[in-house]
This record gives structure tokens, sequence and C-alpha cells, in this order.
């Protein structure tokens, strides 16, 4: 089995965006303790869990359009999307919001779970990119 069999674009949009949509999903729920790890405990105003929740509704649509590119979009058009997908992403959650948060004092516990999410969106960029001459 080579690498071109493994990083295949469809399985990785639909596997990278239901990850992505179920961690936007425990930040709807749960908006509280994502304010906690991100500005600390006794950091934490009133309306902090609010706008965490609203940060994690935003990412929710982004999944959402993962699962469905990697459900009906099919051949080098399917190859193209992961490809813009993993760019567009990355550059929204490691270009933006891991600089941006750093520069505002927010310092997350789960700051290697970005790290992972950018290692995974590698990897869809890699899968696009490797199947970017399919039929």
């Amino acid at each position: 089995m080579d690498v071109k069999e493994i990083l295949n674009p469809k399985w990785l949009l639909i596997g990278v965006g239901s990850l992505m949509f179920l961690a936007a999903l425990s930040g709807v729920m749960d908006g509280q303790s994502w304010a906690e790890s991100g500005w600390g405990k006794e950091n934490v105003a009133e309306h902090d869990a609010e706008y965490e929740q609203m940060w994690a509704l935003h990412l929710m649509p982004l999944a959402a359009m993962s699962i469905a590119t990697g459900l009906l979009v099919r051949g080098k058009a399917l190859a193209q999307m992961a490809i813009a997908a993993a760019a567009s992403t990355a550059v929204f959650i490691g270009g933006g919001m891991l600089y941006l948060t750093n520069e505002s004092g927010y310092g997350s516990d789960q700051g290697s779970m970005i790290f992972v999410m950018l290692f995974l969106l590698g990897l869809v960029g890699a899968s696009g990119y490797l199947h970017k001459d399919d039929e």
C-alpha cells in the first residue's frame, strides 16, 4: 500500500471534519471550561464563556463543509477542494488564531491540540496534492 492510497482526500476530509465538528461541539457545550483553559480560571470574566461558545460555533460550518465536500465532490475537484480547505483552515487556525491569541495573552492548555489539527490539515492538503491529477 503506497502513500497515495493511504492519503485519500475523501476520507481525510470526512475524518478531520468530524474531529473538528466534535471539538467545536465541545466548545459550544462547555464554553466555561474552554474560557478557563484559555484565560486562566482566576481571569475569566462573565462573558468569556459566551465568546468561547461563539468561536466554537463559527468553526462548525468549516467542519460541516469539510464533511460535505468529502461526501459530495469527486475526482480532480475533490483534490482541489482538499488543498483549498487545508490551506484556508490552516491560515485561519495557525496563522490567525494561534498568532492572535498568543499576542493577547490567551494561553490555552490545548495548544498541542492546535498543532495536531494543523498536522491533520497538512495531511489533507498533501492528499489533495497527491490526487490532483486524478480523473
